[in-house]
């Protein structure tokens, strides 16, 4: 056996139970990659070291509260990591995120040994990150006050602007977690009003306000939640581009369900699992309609023939 391997495994085992509450004995499978013996065995040597190692049945292994042991290296890369990171969240407009992460790191840093802070000094002017992290016109606090929802289990009084209304509507939602998809930051929460589960799109909340109201109810994760609906409706496209523009397309496709293509000496024919409504796929492929063309289903071709013919009676109107 590796003696050296293994000592770095139950080091990263410890920092991974110090830095968490609790961690299941499946967690530590997948990230190991090791046997549930194995893990055992890794235990047992921490708690021989002197580490007081506790279990709950049923959620799994963490360190007595209180003992705490700085790290006592960072490797090289863990530290470049570091400083690219420190670069790109300088740049985040979300204040919240930005203020606490610098805090954080500043923690972080505090252990670092001489050389290591040597280095990041030395990187610090030949790394520039000019591009921000855009926040999608949130509010400042936004994501700041859902968080603090979720760990409080209070309820929040949100404005939401929905794509088809031009004045906000008020909800008191529970929120239930935040997740990032097709270029937008969503909440996931109980709706009081609709009394079912809804996905609200960040940069459409005008305005969020905390109350006293505790959760009406317990709620299931995020992934259990989006994994409980009923399967999205899946519309197969085909469509075929000109060789020479289909790199125009390749920027946004993956958002519409992009599976593979096919390349022939003057077209690439694309092929999409498309689980966004079908007219959202069709506005997107009217920027490529002059090069491009669906192949099927007929549904589509129609849904593109409508638009086109609405858009030129309203153009010869002018």
């Amino acid at each position: 056996m590796d003696i050296t391997k293994r000592f770095n495994r139950i080091l990263q085992l410890f920092f991974i139970l110090q830095s968490k509450s609790v961690v299941g004995i499946e967690e530590m499978e997948a990230r190991f990659e090791i046997s549930r013996r194995t893990i055992y065995r890794d235990l047992r040597s921490l708690e021989q070291a002197g580490i007081p190692i506790t279990h709950t049945p049923g959620m799994g292994y963490s360190i007595m509260e209180g003992y705490r042991i700085q790290p006592s290296r960072f490797t090289q890369e863990e530290v470049l990591s570091l400083t690219i990171a420190e670069k790109i969240m300088q740049q985040h407009e979300t204040k919240f995120i930005k203020q606490h992460f610098e805090s954080a790191l500043i923690k972080v840093k505090s252990s670092f040994q001489v050389q290591q802070k040597n280095i990041l000094d030395n990187l610090d002017d030949k790394l520039q990150v000019t591009a921000g992290l855009k926040s999608e016109d949130y509010l400042p606090n936004v994501i700041e006050v859902l968080l603090g929802s979720i760990v409080s289990k209070k309820v929040v009084s949100i404005g939401y602007l929905k794509s088809s209304e031009t004045e906000s509507l008020q909800r008191l939602i529970e929120p239930v977690g935040l997740f990032y998809e097709s270029k937008f930051w969503y909440v996931l929460a109980f709706c009081q009003v609709r009394k079912d589960y809804r996905n609200f799109r960040l940069d459409r909340v005008k305005k969020v306000i905390p109350t006293d109201q505790s959760f009406t109810r317990e709620h299931l994760s995020v992934q259990e939640l989006r994994n409980s609906g009923s399967p999205q409706p899946i519309t197969k496209i085909i469509i075929k581009a000109d060789r020479q523009y289909a790199h125009y397309l390749y920027w946004e496709r993956q958002m519409f369900g992009f599976m593979q293509e096919e390349l022939s000496a003057k077209t690439i024919t694309m092929y999409f699992d498309c689980v966004l409504h079908p007219n959202a796929f069709v506005r997107w492929f009217l920027q490529f309609v002059d090069v491009a063309e669906v192949v099927e289903p007929l549904s589509i071709k129609n849904e593109l023939t409508t638009i086109l013919q609405n858009g030129i009676a309203r153009v010869k109107k002018l």
